[in-house]
């Protein structure tokens, strides 16, 4: 045991406290943020990609293709739908997030009573109709129809870019 104010092997028990500073801080400061840097690179592309991971609810439309790139702005949008399932081709219109079955003459009743009350409360005039290419042309016509009657002043068809 060595008494603070004794001497062995000439060093003191003050001596012997004091702090050891490393020859090089540069060194062992990169070393402790490189963890750190690492988070952040992560964080940095997780956050740059995650509009491509995230899943989009949503069907898919074989839109026709058109060689013109002009085109309008409209909240209002209808998509029609081709589908073949067991009971024979149907064809279903999505109008506000809600399906309308072109067969069924109350849900299109209903459709454009959704229609009207779309128009009563927004000021467009205007409605995108975005049509399956196996849509059939008297569908088309009969949406169009519809949209004029409750007050629609112009009806745009959707088409996508044509890549030729």
């Amino acid at each position: 045991m060595i008494a603070s104010g004794s001497k062995a092997s000439g060093w003191t028990a003050a001596e012997l406290r004091t702090r050891f500073v490393p020859k090089s801080r540069i060194r062992s400061g990169l070393v402790s943020m490189s963890p750190w840097l690492d988070l952040v690179l992560l964080l940095i592309f997780f956050l740059a990609a995650e509009p491509r991971i995230t899943l989009r609810p949503g069907v898919v439309v074989d839109l026709p293709s058109a060689s013109f790139d002009e085109g309008v702005e409209s909240g209002m949008i209808a998509t029609v739908l081709a589908l073949s399932g067991p009971g024979g081709p149907s064809e279903i219109v999505f109008f506000d997030d809600e399906p309308y079955d072109v067969e069924d003459g109350d849900r299109l009743g209903e459709l454009k009573t959704a229609l009207a009350d779309y128009r009563k409360t927004h000021s467009d005039t205007a409605l995108t109709l975005y049509a399956d290419r196996r849509v059939a042309h008297g569908t088309v016509s009969a949406l169009i129809q519809m949209a004029r009657s409750v007050g629609v002043e112009r009806v745009n068809m959707g088409t996508q870019m044509d890549t030729q």
